[in-house]
C-alpha cells in the first residue's frame, strides 16, 4: 500500500513538472483590480482603449486535450494581475520535449470596450467539434438527419439561416439529439461530441459549461469556444 502511494505521488510529481504557466514578459501597468472576465477579443474590435498588461505562456504535455486546460490556467494568472481580455501570440505542438505551448498577449480595457467586443461576435453561428489534436479518430454525427463527420483537430461552422431550424444528433435513436432556431442577435453556440472542451469545474470560472446526458455538450465558456475556433482548422 505504502509503495503505491509513493509511485501516484511520483507521477503527480512528474505530472506538476510538465505544467507550467510563466508571465515572459510584463507592462509598466501595476496594481490593477483583479478581473472577473478574460475575452477573446474580435479582430473588428477597436482597440486604442486596450492597453497591454503582460504576454503569459502556458505548457503542458502534448496531450489528446491541452487547449482549455492551458486556457484556464493561463486566465488565472491574467486576471489576478488585472488582464480582462487577450490575442493570441502563438500555439505549437511538438518539438524536442513533445509539449503544448500556448503564448496569450494580455490586455485591458474599459467596460464599454468589452461589450462592443462581445457585440461584435457573429451571431447565430454553431461551431461543432470533435477531438482536438489532429490524427485522432474522426468523429460521426447526423445534421437534420444527414450524415456527417468531423475530423480531429477541425470543426464545423454551420450557419443558422432566419426561421430555420438545426438538429444534430450523435448516437442515433438511443443518442442525443440537439435542436438549435434561429434568434435575433443569438450568441453563437460551441458544441462538443466528444467531451474535449470540458474542462473540470475546479478550472472553469463562474460561467463554466453546461452538460447534456448523452454525446452532444455544450461549450458554456464562449471565449474558451472562440479560442478554440482560432487555433483549430476549418473543415
Amino acid at each position: 500500500m505504502k509503495f503505491t502511494i509513493i509511485i501516484l505521488s511520483l507521477i503527480s510529481s512528474l505530472n506538476s513538472l510538465s505544467q507550467s504557466v510563466d508571465i515572459i514578459k510584463r507592462s509598466d501597468l501595476k496594481k490593477l483590480p483583479e478581473s472577473e472576465v478574460f475575452a477573446i477579443i474580435e479582430p473588428i474590435t477597436d482597440t486604442s482603449k486596450i492597453n497591454y498588461v503582460a504576454t503569459i505562456q502556458g505548457k503542458d504535455k502534448n496531450k489528446k486535450s491541452n487547449i482549455e486546460f492551458l486556457y484556464f490556467e493561463i486566465r488565472k494568472t491574467a486576471t489576478k494581475i488585472g488582464a480582462n481580455c487577450f490575442r493570441i501570440k502563438s500555439f505549437e505542438r511538438g518539438g524536442e520535449r513533445n509539449e503544448a505551448i500556448l503564448i496569450l498577449d494580455c490586455y485591458v480595457a474599459d467596460e464599454k470596450t468589452l461589450k462592443i467586443n462581445i457585440e461584435n461576435r457573429e451571431k447565430n453561428v454553431i461551431y461543432l467539434f470533435g477531438n482536438e489534436r489532429e490524427g485522432d479518430n474522426s468523429t460521426s454525427y447526423k445534421i437534420n438527419g444527414e450524415e456527417k463527420e468531423i475530423k480531429s483537430g477541425t470543426f464545423h461552422k454551420i450557419i443558422i439561416s432566419e426561421n430555420q431550424k438545426i438538429r444534430i444528433n450523435k448516437g442515433g435513436i438511443t443518442g442525443t439529439t440537439v435542436t438549435l432556431n434561429w434568434e435575433n442577435n443569438k450568441e453563437p453556440v460551441f458544441l462538443t461530441l466528444t467531451g474535449f472542451g470540458l474542462a473540470s469545474m475546479d478550472r472553469q470560472p463562474i460561467n463554466g459549461i453546461a452538460f447534456n446526458t448523452g454525446g452532444v455538450n455544450t461549450i458554456n465558456n464562449n471565449n474558451l469556444g472562440l479560442l478554440l475556433t482560432r487555433l483549430l482548422k476549418q473543415e
